[in-house]
């Protein structure tokens, strides 16, 4: 840019010289001369402008008006053109065009006495009368030592007579601009002013030059001596192009208090104009007299104006100063203010308390090292000063001891003025800081009772690829990372929960994104191998910058997951037993009619051999059945069981030679029973099917041979044992274990393993009731079974039963069977069932029974209030609609106290035993039945003594 521009000031001055050497004073020389110079002060005008857009505060009014005063210049050269051009003459004395050369300096003047302090781009009202009184003392300067007096001198002699004038004027603009200059407090200021008293130095010294070689060879333009005005203006113009503002507005001049002779001077600027008007205008003739006393009028009229409106501002400052001084004296922030030797020239009330001195006008005048004890600021004194010193600013904490022993605690802010001193602005934090206390004092509790519960705590972004940043220790002892471990790769979380409950986390984050809580039970695999259960609860909050987190626990819920399976497979096995009791129930019934009709065949086909065999088949196909729904029963613990106290070791060792002859060679069986294993309460008979069973089902898993074991000991489940086991009850137990080594079962195959007719045999090998029945008897004699297995190393079957403290009874003798003589008494007959009634009706009778039909118990209490005192036997099904054979029975033998009763049913289901265990002195007839075996026992019933209530 710089050489662009003095290459194009080179051109203006090689285009001036060469007019001047060819075309010279003629009239198109003078014309290519002033239009030269006129474009010298179009560029500099230009440039003065775009230097005043890019100044700020005082430059860009200073700018502005320096162009307006070289484009004034150019406006009377354009006149001095026209006259010397076109009328062939110069202006005359008199001509407007020579005042207009004069208005340069009035602009000129008035940038001069531009307010440094002030600083601003705008020209207020108090500068605008300034400038009215600069441009009439300037117009009587012209008047007077110009114009009236280059009246009464020829031409030539008015010519020198300006030349002086304004020769004179530029010589005191020169003064005044250096002055100026070294009076500015600002850099930028100092550069300007410096600037225009260099440039009106060189316009002075060519302008006089110019001025003497046309007093002693007077010519029009178009010699070599127009360069002397064209100069000027190219530097001026190189100089505004160059003229850069500094990057940054400059505030860290020091201010300083005006001396006394500043002030004087100031305020006597502001009466010298009126006092030169005043002579001036006493210097002018009679004649000008009215407009002598005008200007003396409006520049009075200035004057005053201009001291009203200072004093109205000093009034207006003093009433801000006063608001801000009750403003910062009723802060409840500390402020203080200190000049450059750090003396207090201001402390506001709460300062003072701060500080411990009650009486702020005491501390005004004293250094802050009387006020603050030495031993409590000197290790932060070096700090403040050198912060000060760099940065021109310190923040941070202090503690302040106080005479009466307590302390403050607050944070100042100490920032340095231009003038020097410093501001002090403090407030007190003794609470924050006793919250702060507090609040960490509860932070470190509470993070001390996160890491000693038994959850996982943590803080997380939304998102299954969230960044986690914060989980507690307990994350070592569940998933085996350690925190750090964790941290490091918790954006990619997810891969550590198996796929097939990723849908359950993608639904729980998307929940959380819409900022509901997030709520999910999942699998995660440990850092071992082993895969935990946990249950994810967290709720979204508002972290930094707005940023939502998820704040949560995990909690291991395994164990519950365990005993919540092992509840559903507990209920799943209770619902299937209720299915396969009512089957097991209905099917008695029929196999009672059956079973009934194929004895009386039998007895009714004496004399035809023939039929035997056909009724023999029918009758091993009803016995099959019977034993199927015996299994079915016995799974649903609807069999009724006569219990006995029984040594589980005796019945063990008399199967054990049984239980060898079911095994091929290639298997070999071991028994182990311990000593003095307790007594148990169960059926005996029910209890060696259990046994049966399982080494059955253990020889069926040895395909290609091996070993079973069984063994028999006493254990003591305590409360440890029935977490794992909800279903189990603490307490003393016979533990009954059978284990084989051969090709075990899958996690999924162990879990239908009780459900009946589920086999993994193949077809035509078992009906899949024999671990059922078992999983029955066991249940329905209050122990409980387990079954533990592993693919391929074999399977362990464990069964608890409650150990009891009584004697083993002694086995009673098996009395033979006979045939139950003729009888005669009456029997009320209650049963549901046409078919099973009649049948029983017809065995009855023909046995010489006096039998009395009743359809249901209601029949029945009728019929029994019509022949209550011939009846001699009540023979009634248990389950029956409206009401239980049992209670029948109550009612009947409440009316009729020798009335004996026998219930006959196909299961109990706890209608006359509890728990299936029949009650001592009940009869009960096990459906389905022969006619022999109602017989027998409606006999064994009618012999048997009423039981005394």
């Amino acid at each position: 840019m710089s050489r662009k521009l003095l290459a194009l000031a080179s051109v203006v001055v090689g285009l001036h010289i060469v007019e001047a050497l060819t075309v010279g004073t003629s009239t198109l020389g003078s014309f290519l001369a002033n239009g030269l110079q006129l474009f010298a002060c179009g560029f500099a005008a230009v440039m003065a402008f775009g230097a005043s857009r890019r100044g700020r505060g005082l430059s860009h009014t200073f700018w502005l008006i320096f162009g307006a005063s070289i484009a004034m210049w150019g406006v009377a050269n354009l006149g001095w053109m026209y006259y010397e051009v076109v009328l062939h003459s110069e202006p005359p004395t008199t001509s407007a065009v020579r005042f207009l050369f004069g208005l340069e300096s009035v602009l000129i003047a008035i940038t001069l006495f531009l307010d440094q302090d002030k600083d601003s781009p705008r020209i207020d009202p108090e500068t605008a009368l300034d400038f009215i009184q600069i441009a009439i003392v300037f117009f009587l300067i012209y008047l007077e030592f110009y114009y009236l007096p280059a009246r009464r001198l020829d031409n030539y002699s008015a010519f020198l007579r300006e030349m002086r004038v304004e020769n004179a004027e530029d010589a005191l603009l020169t003064v005044l601009a250096a002055f100026q200059a070294l009076r500015a407090q600002k850099r930028d200021t100092r550069k300007l002013y410096g600037g225009l008293a260099l440039y009106l130095l060189l316009l002075t010294v060519c302008a006089a030059l110019a001025q003497y070689l046309q007093s002693l060879k007077p010519a029009p333009t178009g010699t070599l001596r127009d360069l002397l005005w064209t100069l000027p203006f190219l530097v001026g113009a190189v100089w505004a192009a160059q003229w850069q503002p500094s990057p940054v507005a400059e505030t860290g001049s020091r201010l300083r208090r005006k001396t006394f002779g500043e002030l004087m001077l100031t305020n006597t600027t502001f009466a010298v104009a009126p006092l030169i008007i005043l002579w001036q205008v006493s210097q002018l003739e009679a004649e000008w007299r009215p407009l002598r006393f005008s200007l003396l009028g409006v520049s009075i009229v200035c004057y005053a104006a201009r001291l009203a409106i200072s004093q109205f501002h000093e009034a207006k400052s003093a009433n801000a100063v006063q608001t801000h001084t009750l403003a910062m004296d009723s802060a409840i922030n500390g402020l203080a203010i200190l000049d450059a030797g750090g003396k207090y020239i201001y402390v506001n009330p709460s300062y003072a308390r701060m500080i411990g001195n009650t009486n702020r006008e005491a501390m005004l005048g004293k250094s802050w090292r009387e006020i603050s004890p030495s031993q409590d600021v000197a290790p932060l004194a070096s700090e403040i000063r050198e912060a000060l010193k760099q940065h021109g600013k310190w923040f941070g904490p202090l503690t302040v001891p106080h005479r009466d022993g307590t302390a403050v605690a607050m944070e100042m802010a100490i920032t340095t003025l231009p003038d020097g001193g410093t501001i002090c602005v403090s407030g007190d934090i003794t609470e924050r800081v006793s919250a702060q206390r507090a609040r960490a004092e509860t932070e470190i509790r509470y993070r001390k009772l996160i890491e000693q519960v038994a959850a996982i705590s943590y803080i997380a972004e939304i998102g299954v690829n969230g960044q986690w940043y914060y989980v507690s220790p307990q994350i070592e002892t569940m998933f085996g990372y350690s925190a750090e471990e964790w941290l490091s790769n918790s954006k990619d979380w997810i891969r550590y929960i198996p796929i097939d409950d990723h849908p359950i986390v993608h639904a729980a984050e998307e929940n959380s994104a819409r900022g509901e809580p997030f709520q999910a039970e999942y699998r995660i695999t440990r850092k071992d191998g082993n895969v935990i259960w946990v249950s994810d609860t967290a709720v979204v909050v508002r972290g930094s910058d707005s940023h939502p987190v998820m704040e949560g626990l995990l909690v291991d819920i395994t164990d519950r997951k365990m005993l919540e399976n092992q509840l559903l497979q507990a209920r799943k096995m209770e619902a299937v037993g209720r299915l396969a009791g009512g089957v097991a129930h209905d099917f008695n019934n029929l196999l009672t009619i059956i079973k009934g009709y194929v004895e009386m065949a039998i007895q009714r086909c004496l004399d035809r051999p023939e039929l035997h065999s056909d009724i023999r088949r029918i009758e091993d196909a009803a016995d099959r059945a019977v034993t199927l729904v015996r299994q079915l029963l016995a799974f649903s613990r609807k069999q009724v069981l006569r219990p006995k106290i029984l040594d589980l070791n005796a019945i063990v060792m008399n199967l054990d030679q049984l239980l060898r002859r079911l095994m091929s060679e290639n298997i070999a069986i071991k028994t182990f029973v311990s000593k003095d294993v307790g007594a148990i309460k169960a059926d005996p008979g029910q209890i060696e099917q259990v046994i049966m069973n399982l080494v059955v089902n253990a020889r069926d898993a040895l395909p290609d041979g091996g070993r079973i074991l069984i063994e028999t000991s006493n254990v003591d489940l305590d409360s440890a044992y029935t977490r794992d086991h909800t279903v189990v009850r603490p307490g003393p137990y016979v533990l009954l274990a059978v284990t084989d080594t051969g090709i075990g079962m899958t996690a999924d195959t162990a879990a239908h393993i009780f459900e009946p007719f589920y086999t993994t045999k193949e077809s035509g090998r078992g009906t899949g009731l024999g671990l059922s029945t078992v999983y029955g008897i066991v249940k329905q004699s209050g122990g409980y079974i387990w079954v533990y297995s592993e693919l391929g190393k074999g399977t362990t079957f464990k069964v608890y039963l409650p150990r009891v403290k009584d004697a083993v009874q002694a086995p009673a003798a098996e009395t033979p069977a006979s045939t139950a003589p003729m009888g005669h008494e009456t029997i009320l007959l209650v049963e549901d069932e046409p078919d099973v009634r009649e049948l029983t009706q017809m065995v009855l009778t023909e046995r010489g029974y006096r039998v009395i039909e009743a359809l249901t118990p209601e029949d029945a209490e009728r019929l029994a209030g019509n022949n209550g005192a011939e009846i001699h036997l009540l023979l009634t099904d248990v389950v029956m609609p409206g009401m239980s054979g049992r209670e029948l029975a109550k009612r009947l033998t409440g009316r009729y106290p020798n009335l004996r009763v026998l219930y006959m049913s196909g299961y109990t289901y706890n209608v006359i035993a509890q728990d299936g265990t029949l009650e001592e002195g009940i009869s009960f007839l096990q459906k389905p039945f022969t006619p022999q075996v109602l017989t027998q026992k409606v006999r064994e019933s009618l012999d048997r003594p009423v039981p005394v209530k």
